[in-house]
């Protein structure tokens, strides 16, 4: 199994942790890690033992971090260039991680789901106007509010 590591800054990687637990239920090997007030010394030595923690107990590991070129992506790219099998990908969304926490089985490969998260996160951004929903909605007579 390939296991996931999501990262950035604030909370933002505890608040995507909280939303697939919410969504998806528990899922094994799946950590957040924060990034908040600590500097990159000691945050990148804190990602890089959760990275060779879960990298001996999976076979390899995706790391979802929220900025390219932010704390947390750079450390995490250093911290993966030491070890097998780690790729990092930035520009995580609660899409992507809810596809591949469905998708993830013990034999899909770390290249399946990483080309998966790519494409998810095309598909996933959209733009709706509300106001063309409402005359759509009056032309059908629907509008209930349900979701999923």
């Amino acid at each position: 199994m390939i296991g996931f590591i999501v990262t950035g800054h604030g909370q933002f990687a505890a608040g995507l942790a909280s939303a697939v637990h919410m969504i998806a239920g528990d899922k094994p090997h799946f950590q957040a890690i924060t990034f908040e007030e600590e500097d990159a010394d000691s945050f990148g030595p804190a990602l890089a033992g959760a990275i060779e923690q879960m990298r001996a107990e999976c076979d390899g590991v995706l790391i979802f971090a929220d900025l390219l070129g932010g704390t947390p992506f750079n450390q995490a790219v250093m911290a993966a260039q030491s070890q097998s099998n780690v790729e990092v990908i930035a520009g995580v969304n609660l899409p992507i991680l809810i596809e591949l926490c469905t998708r993830r089985k013990d034999n899909t490969s770390l290249e399946k789901l990483r080309d998966t998260a790519l494409k998810i996160g095309k598909v996933s951004i959209s733009v709706t106007n509300p106001a063309e929903l409402a005359a759509d909605d009056a032309d059908e007579g629907t509008d209930d509010g349900e979701g999923i």
